[in-house]
């Protein structure tokens, strides 16, 4: 019987593989990767009430108010009450946020691309669908309390 994969190392090194290739380019820009995880969310859809951000990015709200924190005071962002809910904060990307992690984006564009090029844009969606029933069978979410 062949031995079964370790899939939280699998997983693992896949991920760590793809931030390894953008640590240098958040390095530049001053960035963790938590940090750019917000800010590319942001980049696809700016902009958005923080709760919502703190689930698409699978970072702990109470993580989240620190970043983002950090984040406004680098004028990398924008923080307003939501007028028809004032206990909630729209999050918004700055021009100067935009512009901060571009070079980033174009390295993960770049390696999106290079992992389509190398094994198929159609494994790409396979691994995605799998990776997506593995979350859904678990039903627990990263940042779940």
């Amino acid at each position: 019987m062949a031995a079964q994969p370790d899939i939280m190392k699998t997983f693992l090194l896949a991920y760590e593989s793809v931030i390894e290739t953008l640590r240098p380019s958040m390095k530049v820009a001053g960035l963790t990767e938590p940090q750019w995880r917000v800010l590319h969310e942001l980049q696809a859809r700016s902009p958005m009430i923080a709760s919502e951000l703190a689930a698409n990015t699978f970072v702990r709200a109470s993580s989240l108010s620190r970043i983002l924190r950090d984040l406004e005071a680098r004028d990398l962002i924008n923080r307003a009450q939501q007028f028809e809910d004032l206990r909630k904060t729209l999050v918004s990307l700055t021009d100067y946020g935009r512009k901060t992690i571009a070079p980033i984006e174009a390295d993960y564009a770049d390696l999106v691309q290079r992992i389509t090029d190398t094994v198929g844009s159609e494994t790409v969606s396979a691994c995605a669908a799998a990776c997506a029933g593995i979350v859904a069978q678990i039903g627990a979410q990263p940042g779940d309390d």
